[in-house]
């Protein structure tokens, strides 16, 4: 939801389907729908989301600001970490 309502042009349907690897059905529901998770579930989400993007780790070599992506499984950058949440610098939270 949050990418499709700051970047719709850059979002489309298709697109937001392709990088969560699902159908246009299901994200046309999804955004749709009202539910939100409750408190305790989406912080275990958002916290699954950061380590996940942290246990890569950055390859040798890669500047200060790489690394913080978070990538779809075909590879598809869906979006930038802000600094200070997760990525390669441990303790700049």
């Amino acid at each position: 939801r949050f990418l499709r309502q700051e970047l719709p042009d850059e979002w489309p349907l298709e697109r937001l389907a392709q990088g969560f690897g699902v159908s246009p059905d299901v994200v046309r529901r999804v955004l749709r729908s009202r539910g939100c998770p409750p408190p305790r579930r989406r912080h275990r989400q958002d916290e699954r989301a950061l380590s996940a993007a942290r246990a890569p780790g950055p390859a040798p070599g890669l500047s200060p600001g790489e690394g913080r992506e978070v990538r779809a499984p075909d590879g598809t950058l869906l979006y930038r970490l802000p600094r200070g949440r997760g990525g390669p610098d441990p303790g700049t939270q």
